[in-house]
């Protein structure tokens, strides 16, 4: 209870300082700090409470402030900074969090100068005896030592509180040294972006954005993404941070940057895909068509809404995807995801209840194979092209490092014997690409290295928040957007027409159609030139199409076919709108200019007829009918068409040979016996009528559902002279 009473207090603070009402918070803060023993927070509490008291009384008195605006924005900076860590030390004296726990543990320990100096020696002291040999066990002990003590590095920084200046120096210099490992400095990076989910501390923050100039790609590359997530969720702050914000921006002015924001901010987005993999598979794929009979016409074996999915996206707009080199770049990444999806996820999840995950620090190694949990995972003496195999693999820039070490220790369960056996099918199956690892290399573009680090670190954070034991101590930041033009930094540097385009697309192509109009109507607001053309308005009033504004997606349609006007793609989309209006005879000018443009497509045909039916046009209908069954003599879909107008024109022998048609063949579903049997009624023929009225039945869910099917035609039967009486009885002799 009291956990759940400190939690609603921080987030009542939240709301007050998003509201800039800065004396309640502090009101609310003072009886919070009142029962903790800190000095330090009672000390950092009253400058703040000071100095907004003597502001306001400035304010009161008439002097002249030209700061105010800046300190009162910099007071409230402090006051969510204070928030946070208020709530986080009341919480360690009553909750049982790993956080809460690791924060007690730490509390006065060693400083990060400490623990630089002692990784600093162990990187001096592995280089030198990995240059003497035979002391293979001692390095192990010696690893085994170093990985302990950066583990505990790891959960100190997490759980630690908003760092001072001098802190922040310590760390600085730990990042510029040359002497200790990349690895570690790699996770200090990380240790900092998950702390920073507990406590939004700018100059942490800060610190992000000086790791993210690092020479080496791998921490520059994590040091972004953590950026980027956690400025993300905290947006609403940044502003109240000059010096961070100011330390952004200069981030943002380094070269090239905004291709290399847009690459992670695809990224970021194309995490959903693993979510939509995951839910489908969960689901077993939710049916795409809704059974809604305002929109279907089941006589003609017509659903609009079937319509829309077979007539989809544009084939012209594959050419952004070959234009961008999208499809080069599945190949470089030897196909590690289809179209970025995380295909590893679901494989690997499995494979993530070794002990080794149960240490929060080992989520986030990067991998190495001489780390102590996997050393000797290589044979020293066996043959030459398994080892390479197995070096190639542990290699790859295409697996995260949390899936290579599930994949050794998976291997480490494998009997001798299966494992050679396993390694050499490996070999042969790709024994052009396996290369020898100890032999020089091409090196990789640094473009590239970057693209492939970042996305290797955003599947090792997916799989934490997801899969660790961990994850129920943070907010999941994959369950939220990660749109980052919904954030005003760095998201501002993504706000150009190209960027703004390439995410629209990509959004659009993944079918979050809502998402990507909106960023479609910004776009179409900048008014740049070469940018809305015919194809852009297409794309718009897909999405608007798609999300059933069908007015808005007419707008966008008339604005391509003026701009590239008698496109057949786009001529059958305003057809199809005017038609899912309810507004046939709007749709019929632009099916018949869709004919012109493609006389002997199938589907065009149809869609005409139907319409033509819908204004009661038969004869004119049967035309189109008659002339995709010449073009494909066992379309379904024209039997139906005909037999159904058939019957509306009293062509009742005609109708009765189509659907005789439809039951022999093994496409046949219940409307086709029901509407048979609407033609022998007709006819008086009732013995006939009553047997195809019981095959109708025997494919509804339940009688209540054939009575619906029956009465829904009761119009069109009753204007065929057929009683009301007679099909109450009919109800009841099949039902």
């Amino acid at each position: 209870m009291e956990e759940k009473r400190i939690n609603e207090i921080q987030r009542k603070v939240n709301i007050l300082l998003r509201e800039k009402r800065l004396k309640p918070a502090l009101e609310r803060l003072g009886e919070e700090i009142d029962s903790l023993n800190s000095w330090e927070l009672r000390t950092r509490y009253s400058e703040v409470t000071t100095a907004y008291n003597y502001m306001l009384e400035y304010m009161c008195k008439g002097m002249p402030d030209p700061n105010r605006a800046l300190m009162h924005s910099e007071l409230i900076g402090k006051a969510y900074l204070l928030n946070d860590e208020i709530a986080i030390s009341r919480l360690a004296e009553h909750s049982i969090s790993v956080y809460c726990q690791m924060r007690r543990k730490y509390k006065g320990e060693a400083a990060i100068s400490d623990y630089h100096h002692r990784l600093r020696e162990h990187s001096i002291n592995m280089a030198m005896m990995q240059l003497m040999p035979g002391n293979e066990e001692k390095i192990k002990e010696v690893a085994k030592r170093h990985e302990q003590e950066s583990g505990e590095l790891f959960m100190q920084l997490w759980s630690e509180g908003s760092w001072s200046k001098k802190q922040r120096g310590e760390a600085q210099e730990m990042l510029s040294d040359l002497e200790v490992d990349n690895n570690d400095k790699a996770m200090f990076v990380s240790a900092i972006t998950i702390s920073l989910f507990k406590i939004f501390d700018p100059l942490k923050a800060i610190f992000l954005c000086d790791a993210a100039t690092h020479e080496e790609v791998a921490i520059s590359q994590r040091a972004l993404v953590g950026l980027f997530i956690t400025t993300f969720i905290n947006n609403h702050r940044i502003e109240y941070y000059p010096e961070l914000k100011r330390r952004i921006e200069q981030l943002c002015e380094t070269p090239d940057f905004e291709n290399r924001l847009l690459i992670m901010q695809l990224q970021l987005l194309r995490t959903r895909e693993t979510q939509k993999i995951d839910r489908k598979m969960r689901e077993e794929i939710i049916p795409a068509m809704l059974k809604n009979p305002n929109i279907r016409n089941a006589k003609l074996g017509l659903d609009l809404e079937k319509e829309l999915e077979q007539d989809d996206k544009n084939p012209e707009w594959q050419a952004w995807i070959d234009d961008d080199g999208i499809k080069n770049k599945l190949d470089e990444m030897a196909q590690w995801q289809t179209e970025g999806a995380d295909v590893y996820m679901s494989t690997f999840s499995q494979l993530k209840h070794y002990p080794f995950f149960n240490e929060m620090p080992n989520w986030f190694r990067p991998f190495d194979i001489n780390n102590s949990a996997v050393a000797g995972i290589i044979p020293s003496s066996a043959d030459t092209n398994k080892i390479n195999v197995l070096k190639t693999l542990f290699a790859s820039k295409f697996f995260c490092n949390s899936d290579k070490y599930s994949f050794c220790f998976t291997l480490q369960q494998v009997p001798e014997e299966q494992r050679s056996m396993l390694m050499g099918q490996l070999g042969e199956q790709h024994g052009e690409d396996i290369a020898d690892p100890d032999t020089e290399q091409p090196s990789i573009p640094r473009k590239v290295e970057e693209e492939l680090q970042s996305n290797q670190y955003i599947q090792d954070l997916y799989r934490f928040f997801k899969l660790s034991s961990f994850r129920n101590e943070f907010t999941d930041p994959f369950t939220l957007s990660l749109n980052l033009l919904e954030s005003e930094s760095p998201g501002n540097l993504l706000r150009t027409p190209q960027s703004m385009l390439r995410i629209f697309r990509y959004l659009l192509q993944k079918e979050y159609y809502t998402e990507a109009s909106e960023i479609g109507s910004s776009i179409e607001h900048l008014k740049e030139e070469n940018v809305c053309d015919a194809q852009f308005y297409q794309e718009m009033g897909y999405c608007k199409q798609k999300a059933a504004e069908y007015d808005a997606a007419l707008k966008y349609y008339n604005k391509a076919d003026i701009v590239k006007p008698d496109t057949l793609w786009t001529v059958r989309h305003i057809a199809q709108c005017h038609r899912l209006k309810r507004d046939p005879k709007s749709a019929l000018p632009y099916y018949l200019q869709a004919e012109q443009l493609a006389p002997d497509n199938r589907a065009i045909l149809m869609q005409t007829g139907e319409c033509l039916v819908a204004l009661k046009r038969f004869d004119e209908a049967f035309n189109r009918f008659f002339k995709v069954e010449y073009l494909e003599p066992d379309s379904i879909r024209s039997w139906r068409a005909i037999a159904w107008c058939s019957f509306m024109v009293e062509k009742y022998e005609q109708a009765a040979e189509y659907y005789s048609r439809l039951h022999a063949s093994p496409k046949r579903n219940m409307q086709d016996w029901l509407n048979a049997g609407h033609v022998e009624l007709v006819r008086g023929n009732n013995n006939p009528a009553i047997e195809f009225y019981q095959k109708a039945a025997a494919l509804c869910k339940d009688g209540d559902e054939f009575s619906s099917n029956l009465f829904g035609d009761k119009k069109v039967l009753l204007a065929k002279g057929v009683s009301f009486n007679d099909l109450i009885l009919i109800r009841d002799i099949v039902g």
